[in-house]
């Protein structure tokens, strides 16, 4: 298996900084769902979904692993876009120059996407992130928003308050149709173009395409 990319294929390494970043995000938003339809008593669809009554000490322990995988996507994407911009890129699989700039936009905007929501989600959370072995700071309790209240002279609510709305806006109106649209293109490319945009990011798939190439 090779490890890095080709200008026909994708490598172990980018394929996995994909897939874990897709399996976090999508159970973040499966727990913050859960927990807002759920388990927090002031959100909960009433009567109970499933018959699970709502249970507000369990909130900030659920909600403590959607914070954990939010960071952990904040993480991943740092490898990922110093990958993107200093490593090889397969070459674009679009028919015409318009879709192979559509397609760099739409990429750029999921990368952008992997950043405000983690950086907007860890400014407004009140409580630290227990990682087990480690504990990371709630935002209120660091040095930098000490330095950001003292130099600007803004409270807490002055930054947890836009930094929510930001989060929340993001992750109901823009990451879904961002996901939407980029799932979309990759089954597109698959069933209809069948090419091979879809294949070379899945590993088996992928090593046997490459081994097909002349």
């Amino acid at each position: 298996m090779r490890w890095k990319n080709t200008i026909d294929a994708y490598g172990g390494i980018p394929m996995l900084f994909h897939w874990l970043t897709a399996a976090a995000f999508i159970a973040a938003y499966v727990i913050a769902y859960y927990v807002i339809w759920i388990v927090d008593p002031d959100t909960s669809v009433k009567p109970p979904l499933f018959g699970l009554a709502p249970n507000g000490d369990r909130v900030v322990p659920i909600l403590n692993i959607h914070w954990m995988l939010g960071i952990s996507i904040g993480f991943l994407v740092v490898p990922r876009l110093l990958w993107r911009v200093f490593g090889t890129s397969p070459q674009p699989l679009g028919e015409s120059r318009r879709e192979i700039i559509a397609a760099d936009v739409a990429h750029w905007a999921l990368y952008a996407l992997l950043i405000v929501m983690p950086l907007s989600g860890y400014m407004n959370t009140y409580d630290p992130t227990d990682f087990g072995l480690f504990v990371i700071p709630a935002f209120k309790d660091t040095s930098v928003f000490a330095w950001i209240s003292s130099t600007l002279g803004v409270g807490w609510h002055d930054v947890e308050k836009p930094m929510e709305a930001i989060h929340r806006f993001t992750g109901k109106w823009v990451a879904w149709p961002l996901v939407v649209i980029h799932v979309g293109a990759a089954l597109f490319h698959h069933f209809v173009r069948q090419d091979a945009a879809l294949v070379r990011m899945l590993l088996g798939r992928a090593t046997r395409w490459r081994e097909t190439m002349p």
